[in-house]
């Protein structure tokens, strides 16, 4: 196992042997998400996994770069999986946030992708290339450009119930996350730069590497919404939806590994 955490890289931890596969965490608790997943996919593969620098500078107590935004996440992605000098392409499995920021790197770097799997980017501005926002999504967008400065617990509250992490019918506090969350919380600094965050729709068009496009069942809409627009754009895809949430990834962990490498393997053929 290898350990390397260098200013404006992410830090990174490799584990196991074989192809590479690189897991890009989402933008809140940040790396500890994929811990149970790179323990069972590195029997076979090396598994490279990245934290995002939005959690690290959180969990710091630091403030963010003052020209921040996803691109800074983007090439410090790609700084460190230039230095991690990995034998092959990988396969890039991301969620959240940091699918965001993967989909800006894999179209940046296509050439360094095998495949790609994103789980419920926040990608707004695909919604934007297809006309106006529709209310719920402008709602969540005016809610995400009031995270700066000291997040509080209602904040952090609000932003778990517009992105479908709390069930129907509970409280974000009674979560049995809730006290992982609220340390965490400081890493919701980034929310103004995933709504700034623009593209343009013909790089999707462009990009020609197999491509998985995960939802969760009772996730937030407009996160369904980026999905099924994704799926429109991209020329090599294909959609899974499983329980539950905002976190498929973990809560249904069994199947989604299933269907990951199902999905990889037909990649590699």
């Amino acid at each position: 196992m290898t350990l390397c955490v260098i200013s404006m890289r992410m830090q990174s931890e490799v584990t196991g042997q074989g192809e590479p596969l690189v897991l890009v965490p989402g933008g809140l608790t940040g790396w500890l998400s994929w811990e149970p997943h790179a323990e069972r996919l590195s029997a076979t593969r090396k598994v490279a996994r990245v934290q995002l620098l939005n959690v690290q500078y959180g969990l710091e107590n630091r403030p963010l770069p003052a020209d921040y935004s996803v691109k800074t996440e983007s090439q410090a992605l790609a700084t460190t999986l230039d230095e991690l000098k990995l034998e092959t392409p990988p396969d890039l499995v991301a969620w959240s946030f940091g699918a965001a920021v993967t989909l800006d790197y894999a179209l940046d770097h296509s050439e360094h992708v095998r495949s790609l799997t994103l789980i419920e980017p926040p990608a707004f501005w695909v919604l934007r290339a297809q006309g106006p926002l529709d209310a719920e999504a402008r709602e969540t967008t005016s809610m995400l450009q009031t995270l700066h400065g000291d997040i509080s617990e209602t904040q952090l509250e609000q932003f778990l119930l517009a992105v479908g992490f709390v069930p129907a019918g509970k409280a974000a506090h009674g979560l049995p996350q809730w006290p992982l969350f609220v340390r965490h919380r400081q890493s919701l600094r980034n929310s103004a730069a995933v709504v700034q965050h623009e593209d343009n729709p013909a790089r999707l068009r462009a990009f020609r590497r197999p491509t998985l496009l995960v939802k969760g069942t009772g996730s937030a809409k407009f996160l369904h919404h980026i999905i099924d627009a994704l799926a429109t754009q991209f020329p090599n895809a294909q959609v899974t939806e499983m329980p539950a949430g905002h976190a498929p990834q973990i809560v249904s962990m069994d199947r989604f590994l299933a269907e990951l490498a199902s999905f990889q393997a037909a990649a590699g053929n």
